[in-house]
């Protein structure tokens, strides 16, 4: 066999984002996620995840596609926060003319 053809192969996902040429579904999305569809959709309703109407009329019901993008754009406003720093100690040797 060629080597060239063998080169082409599908990307690998980076981080837990699933590695999915295609675009997930809402329902597809929530399971990944484990929360409920209805939240998958009120997120993208009120702006927090995109996503892409593939509905063929846009006055009617939509259909919403999550793009790899989409779903790294929202991890990375979700990470969980650093810890905070320990409180620096005051150094033993100061005077405090006016305690506490």
């Amino acid at each position: 066999m060629d080597d060239a053809a063998n080169t082409a192969e599908a990307p690998e996902a980076e981080g837990p984002v699933p590695a999915t040429t295609r675009g997930m579904t809402p329902r597809e999305l929530a399971r990944f996620l484990r929360i409920s569809p209805d939240r998958v959709r009120a997120m993208i309703v009120a702006g927090e995840l995109g996503a892409v109407n593939t509905a063929p009329v846009r006055c009617g019901r939509p259909r919403f596609v999550v793009l790899r993008h989409h779903l790294a754009e929202w991890e990375e406003g979700r990470k969980a926060a650093r810890p905070k720093a320990p409180r620096r100690q005051r150094p033993a040797n100061v005077i405090d003319f006016y305690p506490d």
